[in-house]
């Protein structure tokens, strides 16, 4: 009976054995310990179940790492923005958001202002009689700042009217240019010459030639500037065709004809030509 249970014992010790064995071979392969397929490690449900903990640990540690280079990227850019800033000369810098730097362009130079130029110079020539002509003249030397010369013969006409009238039309019908007293050497230092004279016989009186005539005046502005009794237009335009006719190098302009009184005519028409101080 003994022998029996002997023999009964070392089989069931055997079939235990045996089953134990199976069952280490399945574990080892379902572990890994044996290369095999991955279709089926993929079905079997401890697999699955330790490949799914073993994916989203590395998921997460890989999510982990992307997430550090990322903060590291991020920051070593700012540094190196902030580099540039700091040796980057006279741009200005200015923060946009919290991980970009906007550097804006530096201001163009402005352009160098210009030296002023020397002002021009204005001289008022006038030849008087009555002193109305006179009168003029003062008043445009007032108001332009200029220099005066004024036009004295060196033969005086009468101080009665009826004969100065008589010499005056000689000398027109002659085209006569009587002599003037201290006439200056040059006139060239001037831009401007304004000259000023009484109708004589319908036209400027004949020393309004010799002065004219006198100098190189080119490159010079001529304005002239009359008065009469009368104030007849007719007469004032063929005086300004005498004067065009002397100062041939010249350029004439569009004279002034109005009466000494007249200070708002005079005024216009110097701050027309630009002549005013």
């Amino acid at each position: 009976m003994k022998n029996i249970f002997k023999k009964f014992g070392t089989a069931f010790t055997t079939v235990a054995l045996a089953l134990c064995l199976t069952a280490c071979n399945n574990n080892g392969a379902s572990s890994g310990g044996i290369s095999a397929p991955l279709s089926i490690q993929s079905s079997s449900n401890t697999s699955n179940s330790t490949m799914s903990s073993s994916s989203s640990s590395m998921v997460t540690s890989s999510s982990s790492k992307e997430s550090y280079v990322s903060e590291s990227s991020s920051e070593s850019s700012v540094k190196s923005t902030e580099s540039v800033s700091e040796t980057s000369v006279p741009t200005e810098v200015s923060e946009q958001s919290s991980n970009e730097l906007v550097f804006s362009e530096p201001p163009e130079p402005s352009e160098p202002v210009s030296e002023p130029t020397d002002e021009e110079k204005t001289l008022v020539v006038y030849f008087t009689w009555s002193s109305n002509t006179a009168g003029m003249a003062e008043t445009i030397a007032d108001l332009t700042g200029a220099d005066t010369f004024e036009i004295v013969p060196v033969n005086p006409y009468p101080e009665e009217y009826t004969p100065c009238t008589e010499v005056a039309l000689e000398e027109r019908d002659n085209n006569a240019r009587p002599e003037i007293q201290n006439l200056p050497a040059s006139v060239s230092e001037y831009d401007n010459i304004l000259i000023g004279y009484p109708i004589w016989w319908h036209t400027a009186p004949m020393i309004i030639g010799t002065f004219l005539e006198n100098y190189n005046l080119t490159g010079i502005d001529v304005y002239p500037f009359t008065q009469s009794a009368s104030m007849n237009t007719e007469q004032f335009e063929q005086s300004m065709d005498f004067v065009r006719g002397c100062a041939a190098n010249a350029t004439v302009h569009d004279g002034l004809f109005a009466r000494p009184s007249d200070t708002s005519s005079i005024r216009s028409y110097l701050e027309q030509n630009r002549l005013t101080k």
